[in-house]
């Protein structure tokens, strides 16, 4: 084992001793993410929607979906392109084309201009590109609109958090008071309270004082160049409309081959979650109308123009030369797996990155910074149970690509001290339970 893994394996291990300390943010995050887990999974099997339970709904689907995600990754150059002409020549958008990270982080400052304020909505794929990073880095202030990114940015939390909820771990009475002592609001301590708050004195600002708007995309059609959004709280719907400039950046890998695909990945996203998709959008030109003697004229009431900045930084390499995380293109971020994850029930927040927490924000981190930072994420708690690739609906092995990941590590001198035994027993005895 070398220094190197020495240092991350006690940075790793002082990690889960914070699990004992009560009020740790690890402890608070693992206790209420232990309940959601289970909770959540056993909903899958309710008829209490629809006719078919969440998992009947997506084993029906699987094959389509698998044998869509195939052919986009197969055919990546192909889709990208096309996907590019009807987002800017059939539907009006600007259209820019980011080769690297640092590409498209300087395509939205150009985009951003003079502003110095930008509202956006859950957005991995800003995060993952470094433009949340830039943004900061500039003083620009982030206004985030859905509520659990609220939440964080009102506690300014730092740790990593589940994508789709990210304030789960915040209690009502700890909500309350932050909201007393940041804002001077006394608030009853009932979740309906906090959200009639923020209804009242945050959705006026939404309505009127949105200049410019950052999404991503849940999906990108292909063959029309919609844009397909699905939300439950309406920001969304609010950041898209009631804005001058809307901006959507998303990794080439959100493309689908047609606009009923792109449907279809909503709906498995929203049932394969059991979470009530109040809004799906389907964005497919700037505001615009024909109400004068026929003369098209864009900007109406909603946005006046749309920008897409489709990133591609490591993934058309990923499926030319059949990296390891090549698998990772067909994820269609549902983030389901998070939920059946043995190392995310057990160690919560710790098993994760800056991107998030589980299995797939991990990998992101390899993308990025290298092996070193899976390792203090957390990948040898990673038990190889294989629940991730066998839930997946889009087929996705995460778990081999963790091993290959483990692999890597352990051939850096990186792996645990306990791992290290284990190998020299096998390679010296034959027989890793062999007594000492």
């Amino acid at each position: 084992m070398s220094e190197k893994g020495k240092e991350l394996y006690e940075e790793v291990k002082d990690k889960i001793e914070e699990l004992k300390n009560n009020d740790s943010a690890y402890a608070k995050f693992g206790e209420i993410w232990k309940l959601a887990c289970p909770i959540k999974y056993k909903s899958y099997d309710l008829r209490f929607l629809y006719e078919d339970t969440s998992r009947e709904f997506v084993d029906r689907h699987k094959d389509n979906i698998i044998k869509m995600r195939e052919d986009f990754v197969e055919n990546i150059e192909d889709y990208t392109k096309l996907c590019m002409k009807r987002l800017g020549k059939t539907n009006h958008f600007k259209v820019h084309f980011a080769k690297t990270n640092e590409e498209a982080q300087k395509i939205f400052m150009e985009e951003l201009g003079d502003n110095k304020v930008i509202y956006k909505s859950k957005s991995l794929e800003a995060k993952d590109a470094g433009i949340i990073d830039i943004l900061k880095e500039n003083n620009i202030e982030i206004k985030e609109t859905d509520l659990g990114d609220v939440l964080c940015q009102l506690f300014d939390y730092k740790y990593p958090s589940f994508t789709l909820a990210p304030g789960v771990q915040f209690t009502v009475e700890e909500i309350v008071a932050k909201i007393k002592e940041k804002h001077g609001i006394e608030l009853k301590p009932q979740a309906e309270a906090i959200v009639n708050y923020y209804r009242t004195t945050y959705r006026p600002e939404l309505l009127n004082n949105v200049k410019v708007s950052l999404t991503s995309a849940n999906a990108i059609s292909a063959d029309d160049g919609s844009i397909i959004l699905v939300e439950n709280e309406g920001n969304i719907s609010l950041l898209t409309r009631a804005t001058e400039k809307h901006i959507v950046v998303a990794g080439i890998q959100k493309i689908v081959p047609t606009v009923f695909d792109a449907l279809l990945v909503a709906k498995i996203q929203e049932r394969i979650m059991n979470v009530d998709g109040a809004y799906i959008s389907l964005i497919s030109a700037p505001s615009n109308t024909s109400d004068i003697q026929g003369m098209r004229v864009f900007g109406m009431y909603g946005a006046k123009e749309v920008v897409i900045i489709l990133v591609d930084e490591w993934r058309t390499k990923a499926a030319k030369e059949n990296l390891l995380y090549k698998d990772l293109l067909k994820c269609i971020s549902c983030k389901s797996c998070d939920l059946v994850c043995t190392a995310s029930r057990a160690f919560g927040n710790i098993y994760g990155s800056k991107y998030g927490i589980g299995a797939v924000n991990i990998i992101r981190d390899y993308i990025h910074n290298g092996i070193e930072a899976t390792v203090r994420d957390g990948l040898f708690l990673c038990t190889g149970c294989e629940n991730c690739t066998n839930w997946c609906p889009a087929g996705v092995d995460l778990a081999e690509i963790m091993r290959n990941l483990k692999k890597e590590a352990t051939e850096a001198g990186l792996a645990p001290p306990n791992l290290d035994k284990y190998k020299e027993k096998i390679f010296k005895d034959k027989n890793p339970f062999k007594a000492q």
